[in-house]
């Protein structure tokens, strides 16, 4: 099977980015320890390869990012150390011998409409609660932007 283009129009766009584990494996369990791992890996990676990070979810198997970038080289750049780094980091805190990852990440270029862009922000922001897990978003005990979106306090991993 052939490889999806990873196009970025000229200007930049916001771009959604999904990566899901291997088998659907619950890696990505939350725990205050895997939280500092993501939140740390995730602050790497910008302070290497500089994007907006606009918003963000990590699920027990599969994560969602929007990131607003200029070109297909710096979203390349930034997934490729965000997902290598972060997979070697919950092997090492897992104990997971098998790869990570299921396949590579898949983004979607957002359109520059403002109700498109809000009605992906709130996909992101609802994870949690629509699958019935918690009432709130605040109560999602993993890695999500929900709590410095709603109190303006800075993250840092």
């Amino acid at each position: 099977m052939s490889r999806h283009l990873r196009f970025i129009p000229e200007g930049g766009a916001l771009v959604e980015v999904t990566s899901r584990t291997i088998q659907g494996r619950l890696l990505l369990c939350p725990s205050p320890k895997l939280n500092d791992i993501v939140l740390g890996v995730l602050g790497r990676a910008q302070r290497e390869h500089p994007v907006d990070l606009v918003g963000y979810i990590f699920a027990s198997n599969h994560y969602h990012l929007l990131l607003r970038v200029d070109t297909a080289k710096e979203l390349s750049d930034f997934m490729c150390y965000f997902n290598s780094n972060l997979a070697k980091e919950i092997a090492r805190h897992t104990g997971w011998k098998d790869k990570v990852w299921s396949r590579r990440y898949q983004s979607i270029v957002i359109s520059d409409e403002e109700e498109v862009q809000v009605a992906r922000l709130k996909y992101v922001l609802a994870h949690g609660v629509k699958e019935n897990l918690v009432d709130r978003v605040e109560e999602w005990p993993g890695v999500h932007c929900a709590v410095p979106l709603l109190t303006g306090v800075s993250v840092e991993g």
